[in-house]
């Protein structure tokens, strides 16, 4: 999925971009795999999906 895309669907779950940051905080500091995300809007989601739907949000 691209990150627009990705963007669009997270935004229509009412996801903000404070929960992107989290989640890549997360992610980073404890190493978590796509199956353990601390917002279960970003399930089956890689931190790099999730790192590139921050570079789209505003578009």
């Amino acid at each position: 999925m691209r990150g627009y895309e990705a963007a669009q669907i997270l935004k229509e779950k009412g996801i903000t971009m404070e929960d992107i940051e989290a989640e890549i905080v997360y992610r980073k500091e404890t190493g978590a795999f796509s199956n353990n995300p601390k917002n279960e809007a970003f399930m089956n989601m890689t931190l790099n999906e999730v790192l590139r739907v921050k570079e789209m949000w505003e578009i």
